[in-house]
């Protein structure tokens, strides 16, 4: 899994990918050095729960290894360690990896009023993380200033709720 990384780097460490170790629970960090060597880092997972909410795992992550964990997503990490819940409950690698692929996508098509506080949380950390891996800024090759698009116009439909002929009858 590939990482995004920022030009302005102060720490001299570039993730290069992330990876799961399950016995024992371990997120492997493959990053760049500043002299261009390329080193893993094996952070393990300390007070796996088998249920429950994993972001005091990922805060402790965090806190432990700032350093190394400063351009990954909060996204990233939490998948990862939810893999490592999952599988450690007992669940097979490719089916937890189909599970969470549903969890941790958003379906253009879902009614986002329906979800809990959390679950909404959840989905819009996974879209602020697809918009800035997905982010063209000044500099990037495809960068156009002041792009302009002309949309057609969409068929007009009735909505049902929206109907004038009830309101002004």
């Amino acid at each position: 899994m590939a990482v995004a990384s920022t030009s302005n780097d102060t720490t001299g460490i570039t993730p290069l990918s992330l990876g799961i170790k399950v016995k024992p629970a371990t997120i492997v960090l493959k990053y760049q050095t500043s002299t261009g060597s390329v080193r893993l880092r094996l952070m393990p997972v300390r007070g796996l729960t088998l249920y429950g909410p994993v972001t005091l795992q990922v805060a402790q992550l965090r806190q432990r290894h700032t350093e190394y964990l400063k351009k990954v997503p909060d996204v990233r990490l939490e998948k990862l360690v939810r893999l490592l819940q999952e599988v450690t409950c007992g669940k097979e690698l490719d089916e937890a990896i189909k599970s969470l692929n549903l969890e941790y996508s958003v379906d253009p098509d879902q009614d986002l009023n329906k979800l809990s506080d959390a679950e909404i949380e959840k989905k819009k950390k996974i879209m602020d993380s697809s918009f800035t891996m997905n982010q063209v800024r000044p500099g990037d090759p495809g960068y156009e200033y002041d792009k302009r698009v002309e949309f057609s116009p969409a068929d007009n439909h009735d909505a049902g709720w929206d109907s004038t002929d009830e309101f002004w009858g």
